[in-house]
């Protein structure tokens, strides 16, 4: 991907996240815990954000850790993540006790 497909891109993500949404995605140093009611888009910032760090070249996949509470909810978050990137499969993505057995694992 050249230079400014990538920036054009960065910026489509950005361009559609409210001003709220936006500051939490832009947010690339240390951790951001995003607490809002039902509805209001936390998926969807948490997902940018991980693209965000990703395109811009903050992290490596396997540096970003996102845990959620549920099955369903982590599911849904690989999902957005492999849309937005093209890959979440080095990324530590999954529920406390998902992420707990990977790590008790290695």
């Amino acid at each position: 991907m050249n230079p400014s497909a990538a920036v054009d891109s960065q910026n489509a993500l950005l361009d559609v996240l409210n001003p709220e949404q936006r500051k939490a995605v832009e947010a690339t140093q240390g951790a951001v815990l995003v607490l809002a009611g039902a509805g209001t888009g936390k998926t969807r910032v948490l997902t940018t954000r991980i693209a965000h760090i990703l395109m811009s070249r903050l992290a490596y996949p396997g540096e970003i850790l996102a845990v959620t509470f549920t099955n369903k909810a982590a599911r849904e978050m690989v999902e957005r993540v492999n849309h937005l990137t093209g890959s979440s499969q080095s990324i530590w993505l999954g529920t406390f006790h998902s992420i707990g057995v990977r790590i008790v694992r290695r």
